[in-house]
């Protein structure tokens, strides 16, 4: 048989089983739509990650007394003593105390639950210098009564103009014991928005000064975490293992690369995971291919048995039947792969409009091509069976088939 031949067999084969073919390709097309989709997701979140990592800074560290169930022991508590002693650790360039507490504020009759972050505003800008101002002026040292505010404490996402402005009151609320404590401050200034971060979030936090959070929240001498810059990025290592050995277990010690590296073994593990379950549905419809491709041996048993008769050859049925299934993958790959595309934004949208997390699905032609080429893989050894028991019919057998 010519190849033309084989082709024009295999379309009229698909023509007569219109319907039992499409559920094929749709069996096909919701595995690869379902591995693009949700592995594209899961490395638009891995990147999204890695950005806010990048607000972070490469060469710094934080240091706080939070269990991140990284150690079994009790956690410590910091205070200026263990901020004495990471600041006379070689290789450290700024170590400046930080006091953070998610609290109530009141601003123009509209009340919020925020991230209350109290600094020393020029060793925090040392180190975070992604911190600009759009509005006023950031606090001074001076600064008693003074508050800057995170753009979206200014303006919510949800609004449209500004909520507050410069000169406004701020009033800080805070329970203690059984009563509340109410403590009345300026806004002197309104931050750019710089995005979200793992490790803070200067969009949704209200800055003021670290003595006026201490009187506010009767911390004492306690503080909430300590944050190191390293003088160079190759001593980042040395200045963790030093911490570790002066402070101890007790604490949680984050870096840039400790949770980049974590996270890129989490979301491994979640893309595997996704990856491996939709495949489930190839197999599926796998073994539809199988059943399809078996009752189309069946029915056109005559038909083989007469294309032999005139000299078709074992190889030429097993090409005709093989060509089919790998159409019906081929076709199945490319829908999905589509669809898929088209489901990663849609699952997006959903995520930023239901639980106001922000990412952009990352699909790669790569990604499409393995998907495209699996989808044809399964079709093939899907079909591998009824086209190679088509190929061993016996001419005169199959010519008395009924």
């Amino acid at each position: 048989m010519r190849l033309i031949d084989i082709i024009l067999f295999t379309i009229d084969g698909i023509k007569e089983r219109k319907v039992r073919v499409v559920l094929n390709i749709i069996g096909i097309m919701i595995g690869g739509a379902a591995i693009i989709s949700l592995v594209s997701v899961a490395e638009g979140m891995n990147l999204e990650i890695n950005r806010q990592v990048e607000l972070l800074g490469p060469k710094t560290i934080i240091i706080t007394n939070i269990n991140l169930g990284l150690s079994r022991r009790e956690p410590i508590t910091l205070t200026y003593r263990e901020l004495d002693t990471v600041k006379n650790i070689p290789h450290v360039s700024v170590a400046t105390p930080v006091i953070s507490r998610a609290t109530r504020i009141k601003i123009n009759g509209r009340s919020a639950q925020v991230q209350v972050t109290g600094i020393i505003p020029e060793e925090y800008l040392k180190i975070n210098k992604n911190l600009e101002i759009s509005k006023g002026r950031f606090l001074q040292k001076s600064d008693v009564v003074s508050t800057v505010l995170g753009s979206n404490i200014a303006k919510p996402q949800s609004e449209k103009e500004l909520i507050a402005d410069i000169g406004d009151r701020l009033i800080v609320e805070v329970f203690s014991g059984t009563e509340i404590k109410s403590s009345t401050l300026r806004v002197s200034g309104i931050l750019t928005s710089i995005g979200q971060s793992l490790a803070f979030s200067p969009d949704d936090s209200v800055y003021i000064n670290l003595r006026t959070a201490q009187q506010i929240f009767n911390m004492g001498n306690r503080i909430s975490s300590i944050i190191v810059e390293a003088d160079d990025l190759n001593t980042i290592d040395i200045v963790v293992n030093k911490i570790r050995e002066k402070l101890g277990d007790g604490v949680t010690i984050i870096t840039s690369g400790f949770i980049r590296d974590t996270v890129g073994r989490v979301i491994g593990i979640v893309q595997a995971v996704l990856g491996s379950v939709s495949a489930i549905s190839l197999v599926v419809a796998g073994v539809g291919i199988v059943n399809t491709m078996t009752i189309s041996v069946m029915e056109r048993t005559r038909e083989i048995g007469i294309l032999k008769a005139i000299g078709a050859k074992s190889r030429d049925i097993l090409m005709a039947f093989l060509s089919e299934s790998l159409l019906t993958g081929f076709s199945g790959g490319i829908v999905g792969s589509i669809v898929g595309v088209f489901m990663g934004q849609v699952i997006s949208s959903l995520a930023q409009v239901t639980i106001g997390i922000s990412l952009t699905p990352s699909t790669s032609f790569q990604m499409i091509a393995i998907v495209i080429l699996f989808s044809m893989v399964t079709g093939i050894l899907a079909g591998l069976y009824p086209a190679w028991r088509a190929s061993n019919l016996n001419p005169v057998e199959a010519l008395r088939y009924e």
